[in-house]
């Protein structure tokens, strides 16, 4: 069970399609219930009866289950869109979804907390840019511990930068756009060419060596949120469009009567 590689677009899209076809509740209801897990999953483990104030700012971390149940302790970049996902659906569910289980308040915290681990994969390495994952310590309070050797180089992936954006839009924190300037102005210094931007090979050596590629989600994605991230609200509707697991803007059919629980 993880929320990285090879899973994360499912998990995403269970949400987005109820978005996008309302009255497919059962959609809904499959994300539900795949959230209700997720506190499994997450370092050290939420209290559902701990109240938002105390939870908001701890730092979590997401690693992953083997099939045994046995934890694996690591990291991944690409799990960093929970928090986007996890605040689009506390924005979008009903009230009375919300109010079960203490959802509210568990999912505002984790959302919160692991962003701030997401950050810490960007400002923690000597270029500022987030390798493909972390190594993550075994016992409280969980820090990061190392960047695997597979894991060093840095493809400046969108997941943090997506996340940012959907928090700040829905809570109008100015951290989230502090941490953003952060992170662009990481991959301008070690990331730029002259043809546009570069994967880097070891985000922990300086100078960078680049590598001739440009994945196309950096022009899609991660430059598209951090623009986004600092843009008037009206630049792009939520309530009017969906944006897929590749950053691109669906129109959505306008759904009244959402409920106020996921509103911060």
């Amino acid at each position: 069970f993880a929320f990285g590689a090879l899973a994360d677009s499912y998990y995403e899209y269970l949400l987005k399609q109820w978005l996008q076809s309302p009255s497919e509740e059962r959609f809904k209801d499959l994300w539900i219930a795949v959230m209700d897990e997720l506190p499994g999953l997450v370092r050290p483990r939420p209290s559902s009866s701990a109240s938002q104030a105390s939870e908001a700012t701890a730092s979590y971390k997401l690693v992953e289950v083997a099939p045994g149940g046995e934890s694996i302790w690591k990291m991944d970049h690409l799990s960093c869109y929970a928090p986007a996902m996890i605040s689009l659906g506390l924005h979008e569910l009903p009230a009375k979804d919300l109010l079960e289980r203490g959802r509210n308040a568990t999912w505002w915290a984790v959302a919160k907390g692991l962003v701030q681990s997401c950050v810490e994969m960007w400002t923690s390495t000597k270029t500022g840019l987030a390798p493909e994952c972390f190594h993550v310590n075994e016992s409280p309070p969980f820090d990061f511990k190392d960047v695997p050797h597979t894991g060093r180089h840095s493809f400046l992936r969108p997941e943090t930068a997506e996340s940012l954006f959907y928090l700040y839009r829905f809570t109008g924190d100015e951290q989230y756009r502090k941490w953003g300037e952060k992170i662009f102005q990481a991959i301008q210094a070690h990331g730029k060419v002259d043809g546009g931007f570069s994967s880097v090979q070891d985000v922990n050596k300086i100078p960078t060596v680049k590598v001739d590629e440009l994945q196309s989600f950096v022009m899609a994605e991660t430059l598209k949120y951090l623009y986004l991230l600092f843009s008037p609200a009206e630049r792009l509707d939520l309530g009017s469009f969906v944006l897929n697991t590749e950053g691109h803007p669906l129109l959505r059919p306008p759904r009244p009567g959402r409920g106020d629980a996921g509103n911060k």
